[in-house]
């Protein structure tokens, strides 16, 4: 495997972790804040069906994700 190929997968998965553990960290703090309150239960999140306009969202932050990281052999770190 060349040494370009091999930085490219490195970038890759380092931009997956990233976004993971923002994801993980944000998730974790949200969710004992809204437990704090008493207003998340442990099927609130399960149960909960989006609506329209945080579909659209959450459809335009899937493709930031998949280009963030796909995309990184074009990036320029």
């Amino acid at each position: 495997m060349e040494k370009a190929t091999i930085d490219d997968l490195a970038r890759m998965i380092e931009g997956l972790v990233e976004e993971l553990w923002v994801t993980k960290d944000r998730l974790f703090v949200l969710e004992e804040v809204l437990a704090g309150k008493g207003t998340l239960s442990d099927s609130t999140v399960d149960e909960h069906l989006p609506s329209e306009r945080l579909q659209a969202v959450l459809r335009r932050e899937r493709m930031r994700l998949i280009q963030r990281v796909l995309g990184a052999p074009q990036m320029d770190h």
